[in-house]
């Protein structure tokens, strides 16, 4: 009789166990959120893929349309890692030429220790666009003590649309720059000029 229990049990054991296996099972996960999505501002001026996670704000100050999206603190907590796009018009006040606004950016600066790398040429949305990265020192933060001197580095791109231009910054602390280095390529390889 007990061997008759023992293959009883064993069935049994063998026929509950894929059935309780089923309820434990995770449920099926969704496909994992991109970390890049296409951004277009309210202004329609641009498209491109960025961070997913960034906030993205836009507003118009006296140069004109501006998107700035605000990505992660630096590490020390005083520094906020940003993207920003602003159109260029001939004609709206602060206006310097294309060519004249990259010499003026790229212009070294004994009190703010700016410095500058070359200049290279990419093609961006179909236009042809300069690309250099300025590394500078500001007393950070600006607000509150104790501040200290943070060593902050930008990549930039000039792009001209005739006499007008786009000009695409992302700007962090030295130390968290590599970071962001994919990104700021991503955001230009998908950079599409729209209305202008």
């Amino acid at each position: 009789m007990p061997s008759s229990w023992s293959f009883a049990a064993l069935a049994a054991l063998l026929f509950v166990l894929p059935a309780r296996a089923q309820e434990f099972e995770e449920p099926q996960r969704a496909a994992p959120r991109s970390k890049h999505s296409m951004y277009t501002p309210s202004s329609h001026l641009f498209s491109c893929e960025l961070p997913s996670a960034w906030q993205p704000p836009e507003d118009e100050d006296a140069l004109g349309p501006v998107a700035r999206l605000l990505g992660p603190d630096n590490p020390a907590g005083n520094y906020r890692t940003g993207f920003s796009v602003r159109w260029i018009e001939k004609g709206t006040p602060g206006y310097v030429e294309p060519q004249k606004a990259v010499e003026k950016m790229r212009r070294s600066d004994k009190e703010t220790g700016r410095s500058s790398g070359g200049v290279s040429v990419m093609r961006v949305g179909g236009l042809l666009g300069r690309l250099f990265e300025v590394v500078e020192t500001r007393t950070l933060p600006l607000e509150r003590l104790p501040a200290r001197d943070q060593a902050l580095h930008h990549y930039l791109a000039v792009i001209p649309n005739g006499e007008n231009y786009y000009l695409v910054r992302l700007s962090s602390t030295r130390d968290v720059y590599l970071d962001f280095r994919e990104d700021w390529f991503r955001c230009l390889r998908t950079f599409r000029p729209i209305g202008r």
